[in-house]
């Protein structure tokens, strides 16, 4: 895990194609379900009626692996597959990129309009968020005994 992650973040599209295409989402929902593939186990997963040669997996698994998505390594005459990060870890550290990418460009949009989506999303959310709030206060707090 010694690569950055390179991914490009796109807010028009849906779900993990914000992040990757088709192909790759596909691939990396496959790896993160059985951990380690060849690019034949990876194909072999697909549905029936998903149509994608040979040689694009690989091509787009070799992509993965230069953007820091996959490790790999040979086992006989076969290249192994692996996700460098687990799926909820991809997610926080693409969530941590987006949050601060999108609070460089104004920091109170992105905070108003983060609480107003989760309170639509479900209201109950506020309450949570007011709890995270409160507790970052209290652990800064320790952190930065009062000057006087």
């Amino acid at each position: 895990m010694g690569k950055t992650l390179k991914f490009n973040f796109n807010p028009f599209r849906k779900g993990l194609n914000q992040i990757l295409g088709k192909l790759e989402e596909d691939i990396m929902n496959v790896l993160w379900e059985k951990g380690e593939s060849s690019v034949k186990e990876i194909l072999e997963s697909f549905p029936k009626e998903r149509s994608v040669s040979y040689s694009a997996v690989i091509t787009v698994t070799n992509r993965m692996t230069k953007k820091g998505l996959l490790s790999k390594r040979k086992e006989k005459k076969a290249f192994l597959y692996k996700p460098s990060y687990s799926r909820e870890r991809f997610y926080e550290i693409v969530s941590k990129a987006v949050v601060e990418g999108i609070s460089g460009l104004s920091l109170k949009a992105a905070m108003v309009n983060f609480v107003e989506y989760m309170s639509h999303l479900n209201p109950d959310k506020i309450e949570y968020f007011s709890q995270l709030i409160e507790s970052k206060k209290q652990s800064l707090a320790k952190e930065q005994p009062n000057e006087k």
